[in-house]
């Protein structure tokens, strides 16, 4: 058992966060426990994504659009508010973190290994309190105003411009993702820095070499660029959105997600899902999203591609296909959202079935709990492209689904741009 200190919890390294200092990239600690870092030295990703940004020192106004303000610590105040806690909520919440019972499980600070994460503490600060999942916007604002939740987090989810994903979930699920989503982004800014810290030690054991404040302003982007799958190519440039058009013979899917969740996104087992969008507008949409909730983070969209013969060599047992407008997807639906155990017999195949294809539903699973029979579902629920199609989506479902998945596919990582996500945004 071991607790936490200081340097384990402080997001920039000792010796990095010195020689940023020197060069003017990031301040010193504020009396709110917060730094300004400039946007190209935050993770692995982001001195390509924001390489037209100059690696100018720090401004005096500390405003300047090339700098963003971080919590000093993960474990802190100013976490729960670069979280989307207002300042009243943090400080409840922050003073029952520190006022700690003596009986029960011990806090993460306490026990790294066993203790409660504080991210899993911060989120169950909201676990039992009202939720919705109604088109009406204002039960979503209600209860974020009971969660205690910043203004700038309510205009981040409720954004019109992305509606659709959002009405796929419930208010508490978007709010407890954004809070995961943040702090992946400052655990991977975290990692970061100490990766630069190591190189800094690495240059300055060499024979003859002396440590510069110049190293702080070195990029560490190819040590990113060695990382698999990942590519040259931007989300959204040409050569990324033709990739598809240029694997004749290949399926090609798509998914978006923030970067430090493709580290875990083929860990899963058992009987959850893998989806993939077979149309690059359905994760283009939700990366973009994911950009708009945290502007901190990397994202990035997953190409996946398989060769046809090994989804058509797949027999029945393996392979399901369901669409729309039959009765089969609205009862498979209906059923499953309800989460009846065990399914329909009709229905087991598709739940059984290592591969499942088939029409997205875009209403979340709270929406079919008092839903009477399948004949309430509608096509208002299946998930719409910009032209009216209906979104297809690959779902690579438990332990055989991952081993067809990692061992017939070819994966390829495309970063989304700051630049590409703000020129998306104001072309929607």
């Amino acid at each position: 058992m071991s607790a936490f200190d200081d340097n384990t919890t402080a997001i920039l390294a000792p010796e990095d966060a010195a020689l940023m200092q020197e060069s003017g990239l990031v301040t010193p600690s504020s009396s709110e426990g917060t730094r300004w870092i400039h946007k190209r030295r935050l993770n692995r990703s982001s001195d390509e994504e924001e390489q037209h940004l100059p690696l100018t020192p720090v401004s005096t106004t500390s405003s300047s659009s090339s700098f963003v303000s971080i919590p000093d610590h993960l474990i802190s105040f100013a976490t729960l508010l670069h979280l989307g806690y207002n300042s009243q909520t943090a400080t409840h919440i922050w003073e029952n973190w520190n006022n700690w019972p003596s009986w029960g499980p011990m806090r993460e600070s306490d026990d790294i290994e066993y203790g409660v994460p504080f991210i899993d503490f911060a989120k169950g600060h909201i676990g039992s309190a009202l939720d919705t999942c109604e088109d009406d916007d204002a039960q979503w604002f209600h209860c974020m105003e009971l969660y205690g939740i910043s203004n700038e987090l309510r205009e981040a989810i409720m954004d019109p411009k992305f509606r659709q994903i959002r009405l796929t979930e419930s208010c508490k699920f978007w709010v407890q993702d954004t809070f995961k989503l943040r702090y992946r982004g400052l655990k991977a800014v975290q990692a970061a820095s100490r990766e630069r810290e190591m190189a800094n030690r690495r240059e300055a054991s060499r024979p003859g070499q002396t440590r510069s404040t110049d190293s702080g302003q070195r990029s560490i982007s190819d040590s990113l660029r060695m990382a698999p799958w990942l590519s040259h190519e931007t989300a959204l440039s040409p050569a990324a959105t033709s990739a598809a058009e240029n694997a004749p013979g290949y399926t090609t899917l798509f998914k978006g997600v923030d970067r430090a969740r493709v580290e875990t996104l083929f860990q899963d087992s058992g009987s959850g899902g893998i989806y993939f969008a077979i149309d690059r507008e359905v994760a283009e949409y939700y990366a973009s999203y994911t950009k708009r909730r945290d502007g901190c983070s990397a994202v990035v969209i997953v190409q996946l591609t398989i060769p046809n013969p090994v989804i058509e060599s797949l027999p029945t047992t393996r392979l399901q296909r369901i669409y729309w407008r039959s009765e089969q997807w609205k009862a498979f639906i209906f059923h499953s959202r309800r989460e009846e155990a065990p399914l329909p017999s009709k229905l087991r195949k598709y739940h059984v079935a290592d591969l499942l294809i088939g029409s997205i539903c875009r209403r979340p699973t709270h929406i079919f709990a008092n839903m009477k029979s399948p004949d309430e579902v509608t096509e208002r629920m299946v998930f719409k492209l910009k032209d009216g199609r209906n979104a297809v989506q690959y779902v690579f479902k438990g332990q055989s689904g991952y081993a067809l998945l990692q061992g017939s596919g070819s994966f390829t990582i495309f970063p989304l741009t700051t630049r590409e996500f703000e020129a998306w945004y104001n072309a929607v």
